[in-house]
């Protein structure tokens, strides 16, 4: 009889079209015994909820689970079924699997930096921060710093500002950096396409005059493999623009343009970072509809539109 294990929800995913549930899960780390071997990220899928299910979906405690243990062993699927009255889940069976196969869970790969990180290991730094830290969420005159509500978080699935992992000699020197990412199955192609947009952006020599971006930093995994997010430069202080700020923006994206790059669909105030070293410096961020082109028109009506995306954002202020 297999050993069992406590585990906890890390969250949980439900899609819209198909009804797909996934669980994120988390088992203690692996220890020097055959008892704890395996991945310590693992997921739980079932092909629907359960038809009784008195619980939101998705089900980020766990309150549609009937168990609290699982299995021991190198597996990293389990599959849900529901019990007898249909109100609850229970484990049917688990396995090693390909999970871009059987879940859509996919790589927002290819890597092309050095560095990477596991999302566990970020997270939990994070979550130990925020116990250190007085309560501040009354505190709403300082959103651009909050964890959350950081302009560079904008748009994006997850997205938080995090503890630095990096020595104080890293090339960034900052105690924060910006983790952005996605287990879900569907966000992880806008991932991948951002990470491609930032490896083309910082091929380019990092002088002041064609940086159109912050700093990409490194990949964030998931169970050290499949890769779900990166890591950027933090830019302190950063505001959305405004119509004041439309020739910087131009310029901005003139640089990305230099690169063979338009933005795409969705140009807003927050794709841009107006901040303050130096003042007024304009930087782009959001290329999950970015893509590669050296089509002048597309260029010639990305920047025609820029005054009237800003101009529209200002009314609704």
């Amino acid at each position: 009889m297999a050993l069992l294990i406590p585990f906890t929800v890390e969250s949980a995913h439900q899609d819209s079209t198909t009804g797909l549930v996934l669980y994120r899960i988390r088992v203690p780390v692996p220890g020097t015994t055959n008892a704890h071997e395996g991945p310590t990220i693992r997921y739980l899928t079932a092909s629907n909820p359960p038809e009784g299910a008195s619980n939101r979906i998705p089900d980020d405690r766990g309150r549609n689970l009937s168990f609290d243990t699982v299995p021991t062993g190198d597996w990293n699927l389990g599959h849900l079924v529901t019990n007898s009255d249909g109100t609850k889940f229970v484990l049917a069976s688990t396995e090693p699997s390909s999970l871009d196969k059987s879940v859509g869970l996919l790589d927002a790969g290819p890597t092309w930096h050095d560095t990477q990180f596991d999302l566990i290991h970020l997270l939990d730094a994070f979550y130990e921060q925020r116990k250190l830290q007085p309560d501040n969420t009354n505190n709403n005159n300082n959103n651009n710093n909050n964890n959350y509500t950081n302009i560079q978080c904008s748009g994006h699935v997850n997205a938080a500002v995090l503890p630095s992992p990096f020595n104080p000699n890293h090339i960034s020197a900052q105690d924060k950096v910006i983790g952005i990412w996605a287990w879900q199955p569907p966000p992880t192609h806008g991932i991948a396409n951002e990470s491609h947009i930032y490896s083309l952006l910082q091929a380019r020599d990092r002088d002041p005059g064609s940086v159109a971006a912050a700093r990409f930093l490194g990949h964030i995994t998931d169970n050290g493999t499949r890769v779900v997010g990166f890591l950027l430069e933090h830019v302190v202080g950063a505001r959305s623009a405004g119509p004041g700020d439309v020739d910087k923006c131009r310029d901005a994206l003139r640089r990305l343009h230099a690169v063979g790059v338009a933005y795409g669909g969705g140009l807003r105030r927050e794709s841009f970072l107006v901040g303050t070293e130096p003042e007024g410096s304009v930087l782009l961020q959001g290329f999950g509809g970015a893509f590669e082109t050296r089509e002048e028109e597309v260029f010639v009506a990305e920047l025609g539109g820029l005054g009237g995306v800003l101009a529209q954002v200002e009314e609704m202020l």
